[in-house]
């Protein structure tokens, strides 16, 4: 009956008693005449020594019966309220698509999709390197990857060995703060900070761990602090960050999961036609298109072997897509440096030491910086929209010198299909009927998106 209370939006007591009693009229009796169990009585319109008045109980009754309506009548009003789509484009800010004529991509969980073996690979590879080359305990051996733990957007608190949840103002969210593997309570986040949120001075201990490739190191930096804390071991919480990131690097710099993926592209990579398709029209368009990317040539070069020569003709090369193709970017510091391009030789895996005053379509270069790149390619800022993952490395970056940025947000595909699923839209319902909203202001009014496990209820 309490939810009942919340969902009608109007206030009752709290005793169902009263509600069943007090606020029920005698079929045979006038509009008038009520009999409460709370020490008055109505009869006819006059009222006893209880202040309460009949103008008020009948406003009250009225409310009750129009919020009971319009409980009634919200599976019918779900039939107009309308859904999302999963695959879709969104802006937030009005983009004019015949101005484009420049068209960047990031390689990595952009052109390039991975599956759910990746994470256990690079988690793998990095529980390993802590074991056998940091001396972390043998018993680090039996952790697994929990694919449903970590989310992106953490962050690690370094000085309290936490991850981190926070919302738009910088607060702690009220399910999104673990340590180890444990959620702590609201009392405990208070305890811990003080408050739920977090200030510029302690922001300094926090780490961001944005991107998918975080994934995997969130899980093991969870894994471990719990490890250490059911042992009762004494651990510092900074040592445990720079411990596992350090292996995390290692892992990629080392060309460990590179050479991996490439020997089993089958298990790893996943095919999709329509990004070869959306190349293509593009080109076909006259636009211009530029890959620009942390990995080396080899393992790009080898994924899109894989998931792209089925799909163009024989004779053909993912290459052709691309007027400029650019590998170890060393982004986001490709936005702010002046380190020079450098001419990358496929056949002898060497950088020439010439200068570099022209991208050619049919070369590969390393490094640089966005200034050599925009004096080079005379591309104006508003005329190029840059595609990536990584917030920082993707998006603020290339915003700063005017381009146009698209973000490519796995997660949005399922958070929208929950928003569409039937329980979540009645739910929704009955919120924006407390809120006064009509089914026309659905447009305006989106409702929020959801992020699990870290903000499931107890």
């Amino acid at each position: 009956m309490a939810a009942l209370r919340r969902s009608l939006g109007v206030f009752l007591p709290a005793s169902n008693h009263f509600l069943k009693s007090s606020l029920v009229a005698n079929a045979n009796a006038n509009p008038c005449h009520l009999t409460p169990s709370r020490g008055f009585k109505l009869d006819g319109c006059n009222i006893d020594a209880d202040s309460t008045s009949h103008d008020e109980i009948t406003k009250i009754r009225n409310e009750f019966e129009e919020a009971k309506k319009n409980f009634l009548n919200i599976p019918a009003a779900l039939n107009e309220m309308p859904t999302m789509n999963p695959e879709g484009i969104y802006v937030n800010k009005n983009l004019k698509l015949d101005d484009l004529q420049v068209y960047g991509f990031d390689y990595d969980y952009t052109l390039s999709h991975y599956s759910q073996h990746l994470q256990v690979l690079i988690y793998d590879l990095a529980k390993k390197h802590l074991v056998h080359e940091l001396k972390y305990p043998d018993s680090c051996l039996q952790f697994e990857y929990d694919s449903k733990f970590p989310v992106r957007g953490l962050y690690y608190d370094r000085q309290k060995g936490c991850l981190l949840k926070l919302d738009f103002f910088g607060s702690i969210e009220t399910d999104g703060c673990f340590h180890g593997r444990r959620k702590l309570t609201l009392d405990e986040i208070k305890e811990l900070y003080g408050t739920r949120h977090i200030g510029r001075n302690h922001q300094r201990g926090l780490v961001a761990l944005m991107d998918f490739f975080c994934f995997s190191e969130a899980c093991l930096i969870a894994d471990i602090i719990q490890h250490f804390t059911d042992a009762k071991l004494d651990f510092d919480a900074s040592y445990v960050y720079e411990d596992v990131n350090h292996a995390i690097q290692h892992v990629h710099r080392s060309g460990l999961v590179h050479r991996q993926i490439l020997a089993e592209p089958h298990k790893f990579l996943v095919k999709n036609e329509r990004v070869v398709q959306f190349l293509q029209k593009l080109k076909e368009k006259g636009k211009k298109l530029f890959l620009l990317t942390n990995s080396p040539f080899y393992f790009v070069d080898g994924g899109m072997h894989y998931m792209l020569d089925d799909y163009i003709g024989k004779g053909s090369s993912w290459r052709e897509l691309f007027d400029v193709v650019i590998a170890q970017a060393n982004k986001p510091t490709f936005y702010n440096s002046e380190y020079p391009f450098r001419c990358y030789d496929i056949e002898k895996d060497t950088l020439a030491f010439t200068p570099v005053d022209k991208l050619l379509p049919n070369e590969v270069y390393y490094h640089g910086s966005l200034k050599s790149f925009l004096q080079i390619t005379k591309w104006k800022g508003p005329e190029v929209i840059y595609f990536g993952d990584h917030l920082f490395s993707d998006l603020r970056g290339p915003a700063k010198a005017g381009w146009r940025t698209a973000a490519i947000i796995h997660e949005l595909e399922d958070e929208i299909k929950i928003q569409n699923s039937e329980s979540y839209r009645f739910q929704q319902r009955i919120l924006d009927n407390n809120r006064g909203l009509r089914v026309e202001d659905y447009g305006r009014y989106p409702g929020e998106l959801l992020s699990s496990p870290w903000f499931r209820p107890n």
